[in-house]
């Protein structure tokens, strides 16, 4: 089993938590967890990859150790975290993207949303 470490990105208004695996060197894959999930549910994943990766992992703002601002979000939220997210983790912008349920649906709208905010 890959063990993890754990590593915190402060936004303006939430601090969020990031859950990583592998080599910083290596191809960098960021896995992107659903509704009412944690970062570390992907474990079995990382157990399973076969190729040498760089996996950032992080937990939505509310969940796992990732801050809770007690009150509801909204999905633009969460598009604006993944952004500060790649920014901080990928300045370069190439990415490779995986998610499941609310982390699928953010991966299939983050290239629009970053367009959109490069246009702005």
């Amino acid at each position: 089993m890959l063990t993890s470490r754990s590593e915190y990105l402060d936004l303006n208004d939430a601090r969020l938590h990031i859950r990583r695996w592998g080599n910083p060197e290596a191809p960098t894959l960021f896995l992107l967890h659903g509704w009412m999930d944690v970062s570390a549910s992907f474990q079995f994943v990382v157990d399973e990859l076969k190729k040498d990766w760089n996996i950032i992992a992080p937990d939505w703002r509310g969940f796992g150790p990732s801050q809770w601002l007690n009150r509801p979000y909204f999905f633009v939220e969460h598009l604006g975290d993944l952004d500060a997210i790649v920014d901080h983790y990928a300045p370069e912008g190439k990415v490779r993207l995986a998610g499941h349920s609310m982390g699928g649906i953010l991966s299939v709208c983050m290239p629009v949303f970053a367009l959109n905010a490069w246009q702005a």
